[in-house]
């Protein structure tokens, strides 16, 4: 027996796993995509006026229908009233000479002629077992139809008017049934007046649904004109969105475009832009730290690793010499780690802690700090007086800095000086007076450093070419520029090879750290 082999493929083309299961597949893809439409702010809150808006239009037009439904009855009522009222009238006044009506006949002949009857309006006398009269014009609706005879004379005859509903001809009609007598041995009669008050409701009923097509249509226009103006107010919103699916840890360039205006949302995209600004510098703080850290602590760690393969252990005096350039290497990198450390730090807003300072108890209590470091000429060169809002241990630590790389950058009996200033800057076009600031500085009349290590000099791990051969990790300086710009302030360089160098931190005076 022969058997053929089918390809794997056949049952899928056969049951029709192709297009047309790829479609049917899509379709709950799709219907997630409207589900979580639906689900967006934008629909909740353009749904949430509409529904609103909808629900007062309703609430509208149903009580003013109510009320001009409730005026129509009370209206109907009084002007078929009105018309009892006015063959009264007639009766009482008779006659021309005073003398009473002799027959219904002649009064109801009197009646129908005077008057004037409303577009819905209809009227008809009659006599008991006589004749039925009506107005010669032409009026609403007939009354003199058997119908209207029959309900007339189930009114009981007690002298006063019944209001009674009756249907002619598919349509609801009020009538005002007034018993009239002329009393002795004349015979009854009756008044009856009709208006059209189903066909006015029928038209107020109408006026409604007029009323809730234009209602469905301003509701139509409100959602279209809601749902542009939403989107547009929306925008910064859904770049918000989109912003955070695209921020990642490598990548927090996103930002969201900020709308003209001071309104919320507008607001909201500022300071999203603003968390992303801090962010992205936490981050690039954290990369350089690991970069440095990986870099600078690579080579120390190999020196201890190759000393350690060549300690031989029977040796004392090789463990010694080993001991000692361990601890050597050790005491390193401490300091760079904390040196790293101090860089890691200085972009956080607790980086530095100011008060107020003397300035010139400031640089008093530098001088004696500093003058240890080397055997040189030290001198304070000037004393401004006054005070200024700093981190005294940061800025300590900055002055310390400079001192350290100005006693290797020269020789015993150079001068190092330290001294402060106040600088007052004016605007030029406005000749207002800015804040003051104050310069402190730190020269030496060492080797100086030449202008193209100058651009380079606060880099991290830079070194001066001068500086090369001593020991340094390179990041004393950026660590003095770091603290510096931590308190809004700058750092400057001015050197001459072989003449001297003098650092200069420029701080504010400390108006602005009212916002610290």
């Amino acid at each position: 027996m022969n058997l053929r082999r089918t390809p794997a493929s056949a049952p899928s083309d056969r049951w029709g796993a192709g297009p047309m299961v790829r479609s049917w597949r899509a379709i709950p893809a799709a219907l997630r995509g409207v589900r979580a439409g639906l689900r967006t702010v934008r629909v909740r809150v353009l749904t949430t006026v509409l529904a609103f808006l909808a629900v007062g239009l309703f609430v509208a037009g149903t009580t003013t229908l109510a009320l001009d439904l409730r005026d129509l009855n009370s209206k109907v009522s009084e002007d078929l009233l009105h018309q009892s009222a006015r063959l009264q009238d007639i009766v009482d006044q008779g006659l021309p000479g005073g003398a009473p009506y002799p027959s219904l006949d002649d009064l109801f002949t009197v009646f129908l002629r005077g008057g004037t009857l409303g577009r819905y309006e209809s009227v008809m006398a009659s006599v008991a077992g006589g004749d039925t009269f009506l107005p010669a014009g032409a009026q609403a609706r007939n009354l003199g139809q058997p119908q209207v005879l029959e309900t007339a004379l189930a009114v009981p005859l007690d002298g006063t008017t019944a209001l009674r509903d009756v249907v002619m001809d598919g349509h609801l009609v009020r009538l005002a049934i007034t018993p009239v007598s002329l009393g002795g041995d004349s015979p009854n009669g009756v008044l009856v007046a009709g208006n059209e008050i189903g066909q006015q409701r029928e038209q107020m009923v109408a006026s409604f649904g007029t009323f809730a097509m234009v209602s469905l249509a301003i509701l139509l226009l409100a959602g279209a004109v809601g749902y542009a103006v939403t989107g547009r107010l929306f925008v910064p919103i859904r770049r918000l969105r989109q912003a955070t699916e695209t921020t990642t840890f490598e990548d927090v360039s996103s930002r969201v475009t900020v709308p003209p205006g001071d309104d919320d949302v507008s607001q909201l995209a500022t300071d999203f832009n603003r968390m992303l600004d801090r962010l992205e510098v936490g981050i690039e703080d954290q990369r350089q730290f690991v970069d440095d850290a990986s870099h600078e602590l690579r080579t120390p760690l190999t020196i201890i690793g190759g000393h350690l393969q060549l300690l031989q252990p029977a040796d004392a005096m090789d463990v010694a010499e080993t001991r000692v350039l361990l601890l050597e290497e050790v005491d390193r990198m401490q300091s760079l780690v904390n040196e790293l450390l101090v860089l890691a730090r200085s972009g956080r807003p607790d980086f530095v802690r100011p008060d107020w300072i003397d300035t010139d108890s400031f640089l008093e209590a530098a001088m004696e700090r500093i003058r240890v470091l080397g055997d040189r000429h030290w001198q304070i060169e000037q004393l401004p007086g006054g005070w200024f809002r700093a981190d005294r241990n940061r800025l300590t630590q900055a002055i310390e800095q400079l001192a350290a790389n100005a006693v290797h950058s020269t020789e015993p009996g150079d001068i190092i000086s330290i001294g402060a200033a106040w600088v007052t800057a004016k605007d030029s076009a406005s000749e207002q007076q800015h804040e003051p600031t104050i310069d402190i500085w730190v020269a030496d009349t060492g080797c100086g450093i030449s202008a193209a290590d100058q651009e380079r000099i606060f880099d991290r791990f830079a070194r001066a070419g001068v500086s090369r051969g001593v020991e340094g990790s390179g990041l004393g300086l950026p660590i003095v520029k770091a603290i510096a710009e931590a308190h809004g302030g700058s750092v400057r360089l001015s050197s001459r090879v072989n003449v001297g160098s003098r650092f200069v931190l420029s701080l504010p005076s400390g108006t602005s750290w009212l916002a610290f």
